[in-house]
């Protein structure tokens, strides 16, 4: 690592030397560190031209005190595989884990060195609280956890799993159209508004909210008279504890990680977050009829869940109800900013702006309507891009915009990298490299000359199947699926991704290259 060299009582630094002092000079040797990842926060909080409007001032504050990398993308779109990679910094080509599966029970990830844990065996205090692996904790790599992942509160018949249980007179609308199963990934509604099922042959009945807790005689009743008189909500509890974390005097550096788990459905928040956003001035995102024409067929046919969603949303209520779930979506997105707020209050009173660096992402995106889906787990930017923020202390570049493509991927080498700490994770256990890169010269500079990558790379695998990848450049998206389809898209002149130019012959040239640059790096991961 960088070191600094003294020459009589002076400090004479070179260009990396000055890079470093920049990003830890403070009173503590190392950096603290807070991560905060959300599930399923797809772009909007960026306010893309065109799209719904949200309400985010405490994620515009952080932006405006970060770098702010617009072109930022899930390795997978989906959180399983997405947290895995982001926590161990190893790409699904390497570990095999393209959808879901815990830690543990994956070869390679169990002998491997998480994210946590390795800051954790170099001299931090480290705690996580939350949805941080899909699972939740994944493991022994924290000084203390605290919440594991409930997406509640819930409906419930009085019988049954809650967490697949819908509410009633949703239940009513869509189940000509959907299983039950299903439900849970399309339910929408304030906690103002009770669940009230009724007693029938079938149905032993109940009313009110509940608190996930399995074996199903464990449930108990989650509390709502008014916003103002209720039981805290999973994040909020989550968010209480990581300020309890914070309230702390640390006698050495912490590493701290908070998963929250909205805007992930169920969107159940407070009716305060859905008056925010009058039903009468909600836009749709854009979109366009017959989008999926020109897609490649493997991808318009794989993972039909989110297809299925958005096609029962429109036949049972329409346009109204696509709304409905728009604004929805946007109240949940709120009530997840309100969160971070509070971290940030807690930020400024203890003094931590100065000695902490900061990362907020999303696991992937979300499409809430465009390309027909309701979902994530495809290869177009509603399901990959998210966004990135990291601020980090007497950072001179505060409110850096950087349009270079990179990959969730890189947030595990680079957080090692800004702290110092050896960047070979896994000798001596797996022996694995971490595949992703070191974004510190674009920390600083965001057009740094140092950073020599022109894609980011994602991909897709259904059991069985050889993966589907895309790259990402700083204008384009060129996707290869495993039968040889091809899709390219001009994100400066078509920046919905509409116009499929694959088979285009005036972007030959752009195809090839975009091609070449794909296989370069999928090859260096697979050697």
């Amino acid at each position: 690592m960088i070191q600094k060299i003294k020459i009589s009582g002076i400090f004479f630094l070179g260009f990396y030397i000055c890079c470093s002092l920049e990003i830890n000079a403070q009173k503590q040797e190392k950096s603290n560190v807070l991560v905060v990842i959300y599930d399923d926060l797809n772009d909007w909080i960026l306010h893309p031209e065109g799209h719904p409007r949200s309400i985010t001032p405490n994620m515009d504050r952080l932006r405006g005190r970060s770098t702010n990398f617009t072109n930022a993308h899930a390795v997978v779109p989906v959180c399983g595989a997405s947290r895995a990679s982001i926590l161990s910094g190893l790409s699904p080509q390497v570990t095999g884990l393209w959808s879901f599966g815990e830690w543990q029970k994956n070869m390679i990830l169990a002998n491997s060195v998480s994210l946590p844990l390795h800051f954790r065996n170099n001299g931090y205090d480290v705690y996580g609280v939350g949805k941080i692996l899909h699972e939740g904790s994944g493991g022994d790599f924290y000084t203390e956890y605290g919440k594991e992942p409930d997406y509640g509160p819930w409906p419930w018949k009085g019988k049954g799993d809650a967490f697949y249980c819908p509410k009633p007179s949703q239940y009513k609308k869509w189940i000509p159209y959907m299983p039950e199963v299903m439900h849970r990934d399309l339910n929408y509604a304030p906690l103002s508004s009770l669940p009230i099922w009724e007693v029938d042959k079938n149905i032993p009945g109940a009313s009110g909210w509940f608190n996930q807790r399995l074996p199903e005689e464990e449930l108990s009743t989650f509390k709502y008279v008014s916003d103002s008189n209720r039981e805290k909500m999973p994040d909020e509890e989550s968010t209480d504890w990581a300020i309890n974390i914070l309230n702390q005097k640390h006698s050495k550096p912490f590493f701290l990680t908070v998963g929250y788990i909205r805007p992930h459905t169920p969107l159940y928040v407070p009716k305060k977050y859905f008056e925010m956003f009058p039903i009468d001035k909600i836009t749709l995102p854009p979109y366009k009829k017959n989008d999926l024409d020109d897609c490649a067929k493997v991808l318009r046919d794989r993972w039909q869940w989110g297809y299925i969603k958005f096609d029962v949303l429109l036949k049972a209520g329409g346009e109204k109800d696509w709304k409905e779930w728009v604004q929805a979506y946007l109240a949940s997105v709120a009530f997840a900013d309100d969160q971070l707020g509070k971290l940030m209050e807690s930020m400024d009173a203890n003094g931590y702006w100065d000695n902490t660096i900061v990362v907020m992402t999303s696991d992937h995106g979300y499409h809430v309507g465009e390309k027909n889906v309701i979902q994530k787990w495809h290869l177009w930017n509603e399901s990959t891009r998210v966004p990135f923020f990291v601020s980090i202390p007497q950072n001179k570049g505060k409110g850096f915009i950087c349009n270079k493509p990179i990959s969730l991927i890189d947030i595990y080498p680079t957080l090692v990298d800004l702290c110092q700490i050896p960047i070979n994770p896994n000798k001596g256990k797996s022996n694995l490299p971490l595949n992703g890169r070191s974004l510190s010269p674009l920390l600083m500079n965001p057009n740094s000359p140092n950073w020599n990558s022109s894609v980011a790379l994602m991909g897709v695998k259904d059991q069985g199947q050889a993966p589907n990848f895309s790259v990402v450049s700083d204008r384009y998206r060129y996707t290869l699926c495993n039968d040889g389809e091809e899709e390219l898209y001009d994100h400066v002149k078509d920046p919905n991704e509409w116009i499929n130019l694959a088979k285009d012959t005036r972007y030959g040239i752009t195809v090839g290259q975009l091609r070449n640059e794909m296989e370069r790096i999928v090859s260096s991961i697979d050697n």
